[in-house]
């Protein structure tokens, strides 16, 4: 590692896919940064890219007992985080790790048990989402009516993982929608999954849940020919519609919904019961896109300046395994 390191404060470990997509918005916080990835050609390949912002340890020790590097940022895979985590909190570093964070709940709970008085935020990126901020709101105000159903949709051909299913790569995302739509998690009432590819590693997966009278489904897989990443909500006097990937009108909100008439006053024999459909005007709120994990890295510093508890915290993340524990 270059001796020059004495105004940089933070290191990224992991120089995979996602960890290059860190680097990239660490770079336009205009934050120089210290990479170390075991694999030293992820890190050398990174290096390549972003040559005067990036510079490249060999050592995972020597980023540890470097006093000046305060903030630590793991894009590494889940298995190796418990160790890394370890290391980082008894080292005194403010830690950013992607979610899930670990494979196992337990392993989350030893985790809070380590005393530390350091920042710990995990990396659910959808809490910085303006869109999902929207949802937050609409489902807040009374006059769009109680929330009925919610279906999240989250498929695309890959990327596959071979370590760990479908459910517990891409639901974490949802269910962390959910825990900050509501402030509570859901409870899982049926399950199904299928295992195409490879024994044992589900690659299709239905779940079900309820949360007091709210119906919930999140189907997940990596073996679709579109990228659909979708919310739907019903109410009893809308509907809306997240379509992550319409490049227009990413929410669009439809003022119908439909009703059984009340004839409970009324002998059976006059009346049909069947449902009646009401229509109204639809519209598309105008909302500002922003670059969800540029704003994610911007408030875990925005913490650590303030001493601050995140949002997705170590008791945020500790609510999602547990669910994830229960359906994997």
């Amino acid at each position: 590692m270059s001796n020059n390191t004495n105004n940089i404060d933070t290191a990224l470990i992991g120089c995979g896919y996602w960890g290059t997509n860190i680097a990239k918005a660490l770079i336009k916080l205009k934050k120089k940064i210290i990479i170390y990835d075991e694999n030293h050609s992820n890190s050398s390949t990174l290096k390549k890219r972003y040559v005067r912002h990036l510079i490249i340890s060999k050592s995972l020790q020597d980023i540890l007992k470097n006093k000046t590097i305060k903030n630590i940022i793991l894009a590494t895979p889940p298995e190796k985080n418990f160790k890394l985590l370890k290391l980082s909190i008894y080292n005194k570093k403010n830690i950013f790790v992607e979610k899930p964070g670990l494979r196992k709940y337990s392993d989350l709970i030893k985790i809070k048990k380590i005393k530390n008085d350091k920042i710990i935020m995990f990396g659910y990126i959808y809490l910085f989402n303006n869109n999902i901020k929207y949802l937050k709101k609409y489902i807040n105000l009374k006059r769009n009516g109680k929330i009925l159903y919610i279906k999240f949709q989250r498929q695309n051909l890959g990327p596959i993982r071979n370590d760990v299913n479908v459910s517990y790569d891409l639901s974490s995302h949802d269910l962390s929608i959910f825990l900050y739509l509501f402030n509570k998690t859901p409870k899982i009432v049926k399950k199904s999954s299928y295992s195409i590819l490879k024994k044992n590693i589900a690659d299709i997966s239905n779940l079900s849940f309820r949360f007091k009278n709210i119906f919930v489904d999140i189907h997940n897989s990596w073996l679709n020919p579109d990228k659909i990443r979708k919310i739907t909500i019903i109410t009893n006097k809308k509907m809306l519609l997240f379509d992550e990937m319409d490049p227009n009108n990413k929410i669009k909100i439809y003022n119908k919904y439909a009703k059984y008439p009340d004839i409970s006053e009324f002998e059976n024999k006059f009346f049909n019961k069947k449902a009646k459909i009401y229509l109204g005007k639809n519209f598309s709120p105008n909302l500002k896109q922003n670059d969800s994990l540029n704003d994610e890295l911007k408030y875990f510093f925005y913490c650590i300046k303030k001493n601050k508890k995140p949002v997705s915290d170590i008791n945020f993340a500790a609510k999602i395994l547990k669910i994830l524990k229960q359906i994997n």
